[in-house]
């Protein structure tokens, strides 16, 4: 039994909740229940849209809240209120919009509208492989426009880009230049349509999971100690360095296994349910 008063679970979605077939395992759903029965408030935690995460809740039929978009939105259980927002500023999702563009790169802005389904923008629907088979998967939330720096798009939590290859990572890097800290970026690969690719999103500086779930549980992040944290990539970084338990998946990068109070097993091992059983037996 845990001898710490651990209050609130933040928990990664994708490589850690997930395993790579993008199920929720018997045991872990078990080990969450557990957790919320202690108590526990459940905060997922994700680079997915809010509507994205809320579908996880056909299968975990607990009460969580909602870290989207790699922490530029927090909302209540059920999206039912949006209790933390940190946008990108106008002036600057244009620039990154225009570098991307003129880099050749197929480039995306997301725009949040709860309690609507959010969309993307997009110029084309026609470019690099990867980007085309993204919006083949999500065609019905995209909206195109002829000149993307000069549509007007509200509330806009991320831009990125979608591709692969040397070409990409080089014109991903160079947006960054000149813009002095006003932006952060954050690229990961992903697998579609049985191809890997990239997709590198670019936030307002200080938009991360546990900047959002300060802003949602302020006395919660003044505490720390009642945290527990789990995760595995870098976007998860923060989050386990800061909560005062901070756990690692086996699959995760190695920054995060050298920040971890913990590494427990793999997502395709119940590895997030093996760290929870051991804090909720």
């Amino acid at each position: 039994m845990s001898e710490k008063p651990w209050r609130y679970l933040l928990v990664d979605v994708d490589g850690t909740l997930l395993d790579s077939q993008g199920r929720v395992s018997p045991r872990t759903l078990a080990a969450l229940e557990r957790a919320v029965a202690h108590g526990v408030t459940l905060v997922l935690a994700s680079g997915r849209t809010y509507f994205s995460l809320n579908r996880i809740s056909e299968t975990v039929q607990l009460p969580f809240h909602m870290i989207s978009n790699g922490g530029a939105v927090g909302l209540t259980p059920g999206m039912k209120e949006v209790n933390y927002t940190h946008f990108l500023e106008e002036n600057t999702w244009r620039t990154v919009a225009e570098r991307l563009i003129k880099a050749g790169l197929s480039t995306v802005i997301y725009s949040h509208r709860h309690p609507e389904v959010p969309l993307f923008y997009v110029e084309s629907l026609t470019g690099d492989p990867h980007f085309e088979a993204y919006l083949g998967r999500h065609r019905e939330r995209a909206k195109q426009v002829e000149k993307l720096v000069e549509a007007d798009i509200p509330d806009v939590v991320e831009v990125a880009a979608l591709g692969a290859g040397e070409a990409f990572d080089t014109g991903s890097r160079q947006v960054m230049e000149g813009l002095n800290g006003r932006v952060q970026s954050h690229s990961m690969v992903l697998f579609l349509d049985q191809q890997f690719g990239k997709i590198t999103e670019f936030f307002q500086t200080g938009t991360s999971k546990w900047q959002a779930f300060a802003g949602m549980f302020p006395e919660a992040a003044s505490h720390p100690e009642s945290v527990v944290a789990v995760g595995d990539e870098a976007n998860d970084l923060e989050m386990i360095r800061s909560a005062g338990m901070g756990i690692a998946m086996g699959n995760a990068i190695e920054a995060c296994k050298i920040a971890a109070d913990r590494v427990t097993a793999d997502n395709d091992h119940d590895g997030l349910a093996q760290a929870l059983e051991a804090l909720w037996p």
